[in-house]
């Protein structure tokens, strides 16, 4: 018998860390009404592994080994990045309670290691591959953040699966934002110094690199930087890295402020400091695989977006028209010159891009796309 409540349609796993999980977890599960269960990454395997009673991720097991859990809500569970451990209770939910189970993710896995700083840090290899799409594989169905991101696994689960182990439903759900959510533009400095910067995480160390000669160039321009996460002047965000450790002193050159994510929960990280917001990427096949996540987040916050000539943009990103695609790095310093020169186009650019994520990419239109995919069903 299910222990299922018919109270919300599922129930989102994830363990979360640092990360901000506004747009994979806990919006979508509110764009249907879903509930959310968040793991902590300290002590989550404390919480996967052992019945507990604990509100986190309770759950029990009867000396027939029949799992329960009394949290569980709806007739569908989605996991995050499932590892085998949380595939392990994805299955039992499936098979003794006829739960439908959905893996999700947003990041290319199967990507060459020397791609993904983390990864590679941290010895990402072929096991630990295998286990991964194992896990997203024994699943009903599959999420992506985008259509390369679902080819690519779809590839992978051919290549490294029995074909009866491939799973048949794979949906891509690109990003949306809840109009409501959009935050309060923080105005203008009142030195009139236009706010050039730049938003991400370490494992962005090696993109950032495109955009130094445009961060540069605004400070000298008598722009004010702002790096927000990711600080390459300090060595301890750059520890991973021999590359970006050799380049400390030549970012100290650039002369910017620092927000660190520390200081910033999921709302206020939508409220950015930025004028014009810069989204370089290399071309390979992890970047490739990433959403257009940083040029909404400019968007609504009343940056400009500056953003890489590579797939990830120009699908939905129209230079001229709602961004301007820089194709080098000396195209991204001409772009932020021209920006930081002439007002009008910024109004253009962000008020035009607005309107396209309104119409596009808000969760107030498009929520039923994750409903499809959760539940299999549109209605």
């Amino acid at each position: 018998m299910s222990t299922a409540v018919a109270t919300a349609p599922a129930t989102f796993y994830a363990v979360v860390g640092n990360s901000d999980y506004y747009w994979r977890v806990t919006a979508p599960a509110r764009s249907m009404g879903a509930k959310t269960c968040l793991i902590p990454e300290m002590g989550g395997a404390h919480h996967v592994c052992t019945p507990n009673e604990e509100e986190h991720f309770p759950w029990g097991m009867d000396e027939d080994h029949n799992s329960s859990y009394p949290a569980h809500e709806g007739g569908a569970a989605v996991w995050t990045r499932p590892d085998l451990l949380r595939a392990i209770h994805a299955r039992a939910m499936a098979q003794q309670h006829g739960i439908r189970t959905v893996s999700e993710s947003d990041d290319n896995y199967m990507s060459n290691v020397k791609f993904n700083i983390y990864m590679k840090s941290n010895g990402f290899g072929e096991d630990h591959r295998m286990k991964h799409l194992q896990a997203m594989a024994s699943h009903d169905a599959c999420i992506f953040s985008t259509a390369y991101l679902r080819d690519a696994y779809h590839k992978a689960f051919k290549e490294a699966l029995d074909r009866r182990h491939v799973p048949t439903e794979m949906y891509v759900v690109e990003n949306h934002v809840f109009e409501e959510d959009w935050p309060e533009p923080i105005p203008m400095r009142e030195d009139g110094k236009i706010r050039v910067g730049w938003m991400g995480s370490p494992s962005h160390i090696w993109d950032v690199d495109l955009a130094w000669g445009a961060l540069l160039a605004a400070n000298l321009a008598g722009g004010h930087v702002v790096m927000i996460g990711y600080d390459p002047s300090n060595p301890e965000h750059s520890i991973t890295s021999k590359r970006s450790m050799g380049k400390v002193k030549q970012w100290r050159k650039v002369g910017f402020e620092h927000i660190g994510w520390q200081t910033m929960d999921w709302k206020s990280r939508l409220a950015l400091p930025l004028d014009i917001g810069l989204a370089p990427l290399l071309v390979n096949d992890f970047t490739l695989a990433k959403s257009d996540i940083k040029a909404i987040e400019y968007t609504i916050a009343g940056a400009a977006v500056i953003a890489s000539n590579m797939s990830v943009y120009n699908q939905h990103w129209v230079h001229g028209e709602t961004a301007l695609l820089a194709g080098s790095p000396s195209e991204m310093i001409d772009h932020t010159l021209l920006l930081m020169r002439d007002a009008k186009l910024r109004r253009t650019l962000v008020e035009n891009a607005q309107q396209y994520v309104r119409e596009e990419r808000s969760l107030e239109r498009n929520g039923w796309m994750w409903r499809e995919a959760v539940t299999g069903s549109r209605f």
